[in-house]
């Protein structure tokens, strides 16, 4: 019995992981989007490409994006524009360019639904990233 429960441990670490050390990129844009949506903005930031010297960027932004939703709050102010929820509808991926293209129908908090896409490129680390345009 213990030999058995030893093999079945085993197995759901191995699973475990193979699917943590996994990047793709329409794992990595739904992350992003659920970020968004929980108000979690440093887990979106996380989903997106800051060179290592460009950290210093990537905390004043989620400071601000954390600061003007604060005070929206405190306001009172509600923001039609956030997503709530969303819809994966298709797939790019051009693995010798190292890049994708991942669209989704996104409904925001007016009822307003929107297709968008989420370009993607896959860095140096071998992992994907949302594209900083910036």
């Amino acid at each position: 019995m213990k030999r058995l429960l030893s093999i079945a441990i085993f197995a759901a670490m191995c699973v475990m992981l193979i699917s943590c050390g996994k990047s793709e990129p329409r794992r990595v844009a739904e992350k992003a989007l659920d970020s968004v949506i929980d108000e979690d903005y440093r887990g979106y930031f996380d989903c997106v490409y800051f060179p290592a010297d460009k950290q210093e960027e990537k905390e004043t932004a989620i400071s601000i994006i954390e600061e003007k939703v604060k005070k929206a709050k405190e306001k009172g102010t509600k923001d039609n524009n956030v997503p709530v929820s969303y819809e994966f509808v298709s797939e790019q991926v051009n693995d010798d360019a190292g890049t994708a293209i991942e669209t989704f129908n996104i409904k925001y908090a007016s009822g307003k639904t929107e297709k968008s896409e989420v370009n993607l490129k896959k860095e140096e680390d071998g992992k994907w990233y949302i594209e900083n345009k910036k």
